[in-house]
């Protein structure tokens, strides 16, 4: 059994606390279907408000990354080898200990789990003991961390920190804690505390020896020399002197040399910091709401952090719904298109008669059979024929008037389909835009079905918007006339204000060669992963380059005909958009076409 297979118990979703289980390269929340990434086997569990911090080294020649274990934490571990000991902020470690979990922020090679210590991604009660050395400096929110502690750790069961007090500041990436023995103990307030104090390994000789030994190795060569030769005593008497304003002249020398610590260093060993600020316009009432009334200030400022969070879930949740939304409509859609197939007439809460729904089938056949057998010219001029006297001729030239002003379509939207369903959704993704300056090209294939085939013909009849071309080659020459060009891969949707997205900021920034947008995708199958949210790739602060037939990006005409035959455009950065929206939808992962299987007829 490898390691996360014994650990899997153990974990639990950062953001609503339910089981994880592995998928491949990611581990996926049973409760709330967040997916999280495993980094060469090691899970990485952080809250969406905390970014990825890497990788660190462990060094043997590294004692502070490594935080070898004091003689209690051996104790402690060796006490409980029947259960789980967290090591909260392992570090460095060159070994790894059966019944330890090592988490730390950062990924080193024995680190079992990456996550944050005001979020830790286990379930209640699950370790028997915590020990952390040299890491409450560190966070950003210890008192939420002493909360998660008390969360994981099982009842009766023992906790060991260790954390600076008299000490420069260090560590990475961030020092922001000095901690009293009177504050350790206020942090851990809601234990049963049964000793504090300072161990052997935090005697002030160590306090004393790192600050002298930072101080002197950042001195100027000539002032540490100097201070290295003075006796310890004669620079305490010339510190006290100074400090009580009877400072004499032996004293200069070594004061001199005192001062001379560069001004970048002095934040490191400094006796204190200051702080000066304005106070800002209010936009809240300044007292307190009742339900803060008594909350201390670090606890407040950790709510205000899950409150970001919370908020950035409901966007979340609010693009969710408009997505559902949108797919609800679609099925609408398709299901109404659907029914000329069927003896029924599928309205939403209207109830047809079956001959009603037998007279629409027979006509709708009647008209494809009078389609194949006279000439084009002559069924235009019957299908018109049949238009009017329906009463439907006034309003279809009512509504193809203004298409015919518009010169050419902002978008010429190009598919190459090989799948009914999935041409059907495509198709009808874009009749629902609330821009209606598209066209869409069909590419032909030698390996597309009747039935595909025969779905081409039909939307084409639908919609005058769409065109067949006998194309195999989606980068190849064909007619098409929008002012951009974007090529779907077969199953992509895009959402119903996509095109009037993009339109607006053609609009605006007319120079614009290439819009990106985001889009979310189904990373496998659908009972297995979520849909994920994919950014499109940054723009880049030098020239890009696009294949003329890149996904999820317009390209405008101009770059593509001014390219010629070739298969990249190189298009200058200030020229290229991007949309923080998901603006795209990929039903499956795509498909090339020259790797797709022969299809059977």
């Amino acid at each position: 059994m490898s390691r996360l297979d014994s650990l899997l118990p153990l974990l639990a979703c950062p953001r609503c606390g339910s089981r994880l289980n592995q998928h491949e390269s990611r581990m996926v929340c049973g409760g709330c279907g967040t997916a999280y990434p495993l980094r060469n086997g090691v899970p990485v569990l952080l809250p969406e408000t905390i970014e990825e911090a890497g990788t660190g080294e462990a060094s043997v020649d590294d004692p502070v990354s490594r935080h070898p274990y004091s003689q209690e934490s051996q104790r402690i571990i060796e006490d409980h080898k029947d259960g789980w000991v967290l090591d909260l902020g392992a570090g460095g470690k060159l070994q790894r200990w059966d019944n330890v979990v090592q988490i730390d922020i950062f990924r080193y090679p024995m680190t079992d789990v990456v996550g944050s210590a005001d979020r830790l991604p286990f379930r209640d009660n699950s370790f028997s003991a915590v020990i952390s050395q040299a890491v409450f400096e560190h966070l950003q929110y210890p008192q939420a961390a002493v909360e998660e502690i008390r969360r994981v750790l099982k009842p009766g069961g023992v906790v060991k920190i260790d954390t600076a007090f008299l000490q420069p500041e260090h560590g990475y990436p961030h020092h922001f804690y000095n901690a009293t023995e009177t504050g350790l103990r206020e942090w851990f307030r809601e234990f049963d505390l049964r000793w504090s104090g300072v161990e052997p390994h935090q005697h002030p000789q160590w306090s004393l020896s790192w600050f002298m030994g930072v101080y002197l190795d950042r001195l100027p060569a000539g002032a540490a020399a100097l201070l290295r030769a003075t006796p310890l005593g004669d620079v305490v008497d010339a510190l006290q002197r100074a400090g009580t304003g009877a400072a004499q002249p032996q004293d200069a020398a070594i004061m001199e040399a005192l001062g001379a610590l560069p001004e970048h260093h002095l934040r490191t060993l400094a006796a204190g910091v200051s702080i000066r600020a304005i106070n800002p316009p209010k936009t809240l009432p300044s007292s307190a709401s009742p339900a803060m009334e008594g909350v201390s200030p670090v606890v407040a400022t950790d709510l205000d952090r899950k409150l970001a969070a919370a908020r950035t879930d409901l966007e979340r949740l609010r693009s969710e719904l408009t997505t559902v939304r949108e797919h609800h409509l679609l099925a609408n859609d398709q299901s109404r298109y659907m029914a000329q197939y069927y003896r029924l007439i599928a309205d939403a809460g209207e109830e047809a008669p079956l001959s009603a729904g037998r007279r629409a089938h027979a006509l709708f056949h009647a008209k494809n059979m009078v389609r194949a057998v006279v000439p084009p010219g002559m069924w235009r001029f019957m299908r018109d024929g049949w238009r009017s006297l329906s009463g439907a001729g006034a309003a279809q030239s009512a509504q193809a008037a203004p298409a015919q002003a518009v010169a050419a379509p902002f978008v010429s939207v190009v598919v190459q389909p090989f799948d009914v369903a999935a041409l059907t959704a495509t198709f009808f993704s874009l009749v629902r835009q609330t821009y209606s300056g598209w066209e869409l090209l069909l590419l032909g294939h030698p390996d597309q079905s009747p039935a595909v085939r025969r779905a081409m013909e039909d939307f084409a009849r639908l919609d005058s918007r769409l065109t067949i071309v006998s194309r195999t080659d989606p980068e190849g020459l064909y007619p098409w006339r929008g002012r951009y060009r974007l090529v779907l891969h077969e199953g992509t949707t895009l959402s119903f204000n996509a095109l009037q997205e993009m339109f607006t900021l053609a609009k605006m920034r007319p120079g614009t060669e290439a819009i990106m947008a985001d889009y979310d995708a189904v990373l496998g199958r659908d009972d297995v992963m979520p849909p994920v949210r994919c950014q499109s790739a940054p723009v880049p602060q030098i020239d890009s380059s696009f294949a003329v037939s890149a996904p999820f990006v317009l390209l405008a005409a101009e770059a593509l005909r001014g390219n010629g035959a070739g298969r990249i455009v190189n298009v200058n950065y200030q020229q290229v958009a991007h949309i923080p929206l998901v603006l795209f939808h990929a039903l499956q992962e795509p498909v090339s076409p020259t790797s797709r299987p022969p299809a059977t007829h």
